[in-house]
């Protein structure tokens, strides 16, 4: 067996000296599978001592909270999915009928078409807002969000019980107690999520649950807790701030430029305007001196020649036709111009209300903040050696967690997804 082959086959087998959270990066704070066989294989070696409470602890949240928790995210993801859909295409809806509102002051011709697609685009729209209004996929998406999210809390907040680590450990009780909590959680509705909302954050002392009994144990569940929670969260909360940025700034330069177009548009129109004023200013006066400059020449003949002006020729119906094509061309090309002007700010107010429906910036800065804080928190977990220090710092871990879901539920229960 070649040498790399054998260094592999070594490396495969649990060790004491290679543990579950060394191997790999974990993706999913929840799902505590992988974690649970491997811990069992350690545990089978002989490693009661280190690994046995911890297995006992993830069990119980496994068996009780992991199902409950994955319903609850699906559903979350398919409200989320809904009411995503249904906002942008209400968006668009209402911008279309008034641009097209604003199409038929500029071809008159098409008035009656133009009517009945103007109704039959404000009909599709409010049956949009009315179906996201019965159906309430912003409500039903954060009501799904708190209890996943809430579950997630539980779950972390119940790894560091007492009753779970010093003996006499009452596993039957511990479950149905959690069993119950899982249960009332999943009652909540979506009122009760906003008064959760609404409420600070109550911070409690976290410490090691024994002292000088399962020590091993417990700087264990540290190094689970490390990459399980933190890792996991940081790397979520950092392509979330730079997915939300990157969506921001692009919305942002698009309701920029469309502001931008719409005033050159107005500025263009009046300039045209000053223009054709000018022209048709200057055209008088000249007609005027020429007048008076025949009347001076021509003194006697004054009145034949007024007579013989009035006359109209050939030429001079040709000429006139031209002028008065030329002058429709000029007011459609006005109203062309007024009608850009004026329909630029209704796309602008669309993105607007797209962007408003999502608050890419201020959910960019609060995963930000979120991220700065546990990578600061982080640091200090892996540097420290102490186990009272190590358990304060992850209370203060999921205090920062806790205040993110908070902040989450206050930012998009105010949000008017259709406005």
């Amino acid at each position: 067996m070649p040498e790399t082959a054998k260094v592999s086959a070594a490396s495969s087998s649990p060790s004491v000296s290679t543990l579950p959270h060394h191997r790999r990066i974990a993706k999913d704070d929840m799902n505590d599978a992988v974690e649970l066989k491997e811990y069992e294989a350690l545990i089978a070696q002989g490693h009661h001592t280190k690994y046995r409470p911890l297995f006992t602890a993830l069990s119980l949240v496994q068996e009780t909270i992991y199902q409950p928790f994955t319903r609850c995210d699906k559903q979350a993801l398919y409200y989320q999915k809904w009411y995503q859909r249904i906002s942008i295409a209400a968006v668009v809806g209402g911008a279309v009928t008034i641009l097209v509102a604003i199409l038929e002051f500029i071809f008159p011709r098409a008035d009656e078409f133009l009517t009945y697609f103007e109704a039959g685009a404000g009909i599709v729209t409010l049956i949009l807002i009315a179906i996201g209004q019965i159906g309430q996929f912003k409500e039903k998406w954060l009501t799904a969000r708190y209890k996943a999210e809430n579950l997630r809390l539980l779950k972390f907040r119940n790894l560091t019980d007492s009753r779970l680590w010093c003996p006499p450990i009452d596993m039957k009780l511990l479950r149905e107690e959690l069993e119950d909590e899982v249960h009332k959680l999943e009652a909540h509705n979506y009122e009760k999520a906003k008064a959760w909302a609404s409420e600070g954050v109550h911070p409690r002392i976290c410490a090691p649950p024994c002292e000088n009994t399962c020590d091993e144990a417990l700087h264990e569940l540290i190094d689970y807790y490390r990459p399980k929670r933190l890792h996991t969260q940081t790397e979520y909360l950092s392509q979330k701030a730079e997915k939300s940025e990157r969506k921001g700034a692009w919305t942002a330069r698009v309701v920029r430029w469309v502001f931008f177009a719409s005033f050159a548009f107005v500025l263009t129109h009046l300039v045209l305007q000053l223009h054709a004023k000018y022209e048709n200013d200057m055209a008088t006066h000249h007609a005027q001196e020429v007048i008076a400059q025949s009347a001076k020449e021509h003194g006697t003949n004054t009145h034949a020649d007024a007579v013989d002006s009035t006359r109209i020729t050939p030429s001079g119906n040709e000429t006139a036709t031209k002028v008065s094509t030329g002058a429709a061309d000029d007011v459609f090309f006005a109203m062309l111009l007024v009608a850009l002007a004026a329909a630029l700010p209704v796309i602008a107010a669309g993105f607007r209300s797209y962007r408003g429906s999502r608050e890419f910036e201020r959910n960019a800065l609060r995963h930000q903040a979120t991220r700065d804080s546990l990578e600061a928190l982080e640091r200090q977990l892996r540097t420290s050696s102490d186990l009272n220090d190590k358990f304060r710092l992850l209370g203060f871990c999921e205090l920062v967690l806790e205040m993110d879901c908070r902040e989450f539920m206050r930012l998009l229960s105010e949000v008017e997804w259709y406005g």
